[in-house]
Order: C-alpha cells, then sequence, then structure tokens
C-alpha cells in the first residue's frame, strides 16, 4: 500500500536526510570557524605604528581561526573617547575597544567583567601597579586589561650637561644606570631643590620646567599627588595608591 505524499511527510524524509548527512559528513575547519572578532584600537600618531600590533592580531586569528576587522580610532578631537561612550550607549559596537587612562571606568556598566582573563595573567606575570587597578578595576572586577599599546611612561627628561654645569649636580650620580639610587642625593631631590635648580638654569640661559593641562600628556596629575592632592572615585573615597 502506498503512503500517501503529504506536507508533513516531505518535510519529516527531508529532516531525516539532513541529519544522515550532518552526521555522515567529515568536519571541515574554515578559514574562520570560531567567527568574527571587531576591534577598535587607537590610531597611533606616528607612521607604521600601528603595523605591530597589527600584524599581531593576523597572526592570532589565522592561528584561532578568528576573522578579526581592525578600527584605528583617532584620539584628536577625542574622538575615541566618544566612540566608546556612543557604544555604551547604544550596547552596540565593538567586542574591544581602548579605553585611555581612566575611560574604562566611566563604562563600567556596559563593560563585560574579565577577571577570567586577568587572574592567570596576574599569576604569571604578578600584580599590577594599583594606579592601575584604581581604574582598570571596578567594582571588585576587572573591567579592563592593561595594554603596552598606548601605554608610554613617558618620564620626565633633563639635560644632564646642563644639571653639571648650573646646578653643580651630577644625574648620573644620582640615578646610575643599572644600580640603585644615591639615597642621599635622591633623598635632597625636593620640590624646592627642583625649584632652585629650575632658577639656576633659567639664569643660564636655559629654562625647564613641568608642562600643567588638560591633556593625558601632561604631568599634572604627578605635581597634584606630590603636593598632597589626591584623586578620588565616584563615591568620593581618595586613592592613596601610586600614580
Amino acid at each position: 500500500m502506498a503512503i500517501p505524499l503529504t506536507r508533513r511527510s516531505v518535510l519529516q524524509t527531508a529532516a531525516a536526510t539532513a541529519a544522515t548527512a550532518t552526521i555522515a559528513a567529515p568536519f571541515v575547519h574554515g578559514a574562520y570557524a570560531a567567527g568574527q572578532l571587531k576591534l577598535g584600537f587607537w590610531d597611533h600618531w606616528v607612521p607604521g605604528g600601528n603595523d605591530a600590533l597589527t600584524k599581531l592580531c593576523k597572526e592570532w586569528g589565522e592561528k584561532e581561526k578568528v576573522e578579526v576587522q581592525i578600527d584605528y580610532i583617532t584620539s584628536q578631537g577625542d574622538k575615541l573617547l566618544l566612540t566608546g561612550a556612543a557604544e555604551a550607549q547604544a550596547r552596540s559596537g565593538h567586542d574591544m575597544l581602548t579605553f585611555l587612562a581612566w575611560a574604562g571606568a566611566a563604562q563600567a556598566d556596559a563593560l563585560a567583567p574579565l577577571d577570567d582573563v586577568m587572574e592567570p595573567l596576574i599569576k604569571t606575570n604578578g600584580e599590577v601597579p594599583e594606579g592601575i587597578t584604581t581604574v582598570a578595576k571596578q567594582k571588585g572586577h576587572w573591567i579592563a586589561v592593561p595594554a603596552p599599546v598606548g601605554s608610554p611612561t613617558l618620564p620626565n627628561c633633563a639635560r644632564i650637561d646642563y644639571f653639571k654645569q648650573y646646578v653643580a649636580l651630577d644625574l648620573t650620580k644620582m640615578y646610575p644606570a643599572g644600580a640603585p639610587p644615591d639615597k642621599e642625593l635622591a633623598d635632597k631631590w625636593t620640590w624646592e631643590n627642583f625649584l632652585v635648580a629650575a632658577e639656576k638654569c633659567q639664569k643660564g640661559g636655559h629654562a625647564f620646567g613641568m608642562p600643567r593641562g588638560h591633556q593625558r600628556l601632561c604631568r599634572l596629575v604627578l605635581l597634584g599627588v606630590a603636593r598632597a592632592r589626591r584623586p578620588v572615585d565616584r563615591q568620593g573615597r581618595q586613592y592613596h595608591g601610586q600614580v
């Protein structure tokens, strides 16, 4: 007796055939079998400055079978900062995004916890400096991973010869390369003596100082902490760690 052909029987036969084909077919990795990752990175202003990061991401993507898409976003006009704020409000955008300085803390509620990423990194490399922890860890959870790209130390520099000539201070003796600082000289390097040295160099025709302003490259935070000023969190609690 022939079985009547109905819409239901056709769908059942097609489903059974598809299931059999799926089980029998071997699993083959596609070029991007693991999916896609959209990254938003700070756009370095030095020509070629992004090349190393692009190379690392491309190598990782090929190894992990992930299609990596990178947008390099300029910090001019605070575009990178505004991008983070806009994507947080839209709940849509890049999978990973660069946050400069304390910008990540402002979007903490929109960022996924990264404790599972940071815990093995800390175990392998040691604790993160407190000045970074205070912004990258919010409400007991890591909301950002500290990155070396775009994180220069920006130390203050000085002309060794001018300090010897006008201030009678040998900076190489105070901070010898590959050796601990000279405690006696280092302890005497106070803000008062900083001003004395500045005055002597000014009279010698070679003025120097430290920048102040709203730009991140300025060392206003260092000056503020040295003058007993302390940053605070959103609850108004003082932060006493190292900046």
